[in-house]
């Protein structure tokens, strides 16, 4: 009633009728059917939102101004989403001719001082990758979310998989720092996205949010999340007449970042590599300079990194490894085979670049077994750990079919010897 009431009270009645209908016919065909009691009314109300509803949402809440997108399966309701609240909330949706305009469009919005925001999925952000390069070089904050499906190519646009990992974390020529976080749960989509938006304000750079059809459109019920507005503000703004230079070198690569127009000062910005103030040269000091200062900020993203969520004994002698919306499902397993009597743990990552072995590698080397479970063909978390730890997986469980990651899968691979 809460969710059709307000606006068709007969639309209300005929769901309530349908779902009579349905447990009638489910208890006729099957005696032993035995539902579970609807929860009691105590308890604060919730929200009924998918992933793509809750990154909007995080979004809003993290102070988000302008939004572009090009209408492409499944982050098409990311847009729809903000489109409905624009009016209202004083913000900028624009769908624009192509995802190239896209990130354009939002790198020059971020570049007037509007935090922003873009959508896509594989082959979108395929065209975007010269533009990630563009916010690498000139610094500017976006924050760029890839809803994953099956490709190469069109593959699968209405089925899920994980298989852009690989190209979020090498997107874009050249080299520059990025943070990837990757939500397993609705409730992560909110957080994730309002802390992407900070993060890319902070570091002054892209900033990745890697999800996939099936959380982009899993419905769940939430606890209403916190909408206070950010409590950060960029603190490198005050800056003395005549003094501004927008590449100045610091000591943590992070600069004076003015706004065009607010100021006296001249804001200049290169996608050729630049001097202090802003302006092209060739100058190979210069470059080597700036190269470092921009990689210094890879220690601002280390220092941010969410650690990975650990359940289960500290030293199970089954530990399974996952990434992104495989959580809950791994999570279910390593009950059941609790409940059978083994001793099983969960290693859950929701950011997956930066990585700082210091907040895991101990666990991988006390477990008994570890399992990587994932969404594509290739393994490429377990590929990722191996790169950035040594540390070589007993086993991977890997699902690339179009279909998410289940109990019954994990447990009847993991039943395999």
């Amino acid at each position: 009633m809460d969710f059709f009431g307000p606006k068709k009270p007969q639309a209300a009645e005929a769901n309530r009728q349908a779902l009579e209908k349905a447990f009638s016919w489910t208890r006729d065909q099957h005696p032993s059917f035995s539902p579970l009691a609807p929860p009691g009314a105590e308890g604060p109300p919730r929200l009924l939102l998918n992933g793509n509803e809750a990154i909007a949402l995080g979004a809003l809440a993290g102070g988000l101004k302008f939004f572009a997108f090009y209408p492409m399966s499944p982050s098409t309701s990311i847009g729809l989403t903000l489109a409905g609240q624009a009016s209202s909330l004083g913000i900028i949706v624009e769908q624009a001719e192509d995802e190239i305009a896209v990130i354009n469009m939002a790198l020059g919005a971020s570049f007037a001082g509007a935090p922003s925001m873009v959508a896509t999925s594989g082959g979108g952000f395929a065209l975007m990758t010269e533009g990630v390069s563009l916010a690498g070089m000139t610094e500017t904050p976006l924050v760029i979310v890839v809803c994953q499906r099956p490709g190469p190519a069109t593959g699968l646009p209405t089925r899920t998989e994980q298989g852009d990992l690989d190209l979020v974390l090498h997107a874009g020529h050249g080299e520059f720092p990025r943070a990837v976080f990757a939500p397993g749960s609705v409730e992560d989509c909110f957080h994730l996205t309002r802390q992407a938006l900070e993060t890319a304000e902070r570091s002054q750079g892209p900033v990745f949010l890697l999800t996939d059809q099936f959380l982009a459109d899993s419905y769940r019920g939430v606890v209403p999340f916190d909408l206070s507005p950010p409590s950060w503000r960029p603190d490198r703004t005050e800056i003395a007449p005549g003094a501004y230079l927008r590449y100045a070198l610091t000591e943590d690569g992070v600069s004076p970042r003015l706004f065009p127009g607010t100021t006296n000062d001249l804001v200049v910005a290169d996608s050729d590599e630049h001097t202090e103030d802003g302006h092209l040269t060739e100058d190979l000091t210069v470059r080597k300079k700036m190269v470092e200062k921009r990689l210094q900020k890879l220690e601002l993203l280390l220092d941010r990194v969410i650690p990975p969520e650990s359940t289960g004994p500290d030293r199970p002698e089954l530990l399974l490894v996952t990434w992104g919306s495989s959580r809950g499902a791994v999570l279910e397993v390593a009950e059941i085979l609790r409940s059978q009597g083994r001793s099983a743990g969960v290693l859950h990552f929701s950011q997956v670049w930066p990585l700082r072995p210091d907040q895991f590698s101990a666990q991988l080397a006390a477990a008994g077994e570890v399992v990587t479970i994932e969404s594509n063909a290739f393994g490429q978390f377990a590929r990722l750990l191996r790169r950035e730890t040594g540390f070589q997986v007993s086993r991977q469980i890997r699902r690339y079919d179009g279909w998410p990651i289940t109990p019954e899968y994990i447990l009847r691979e993991l039943e395999r010897s």
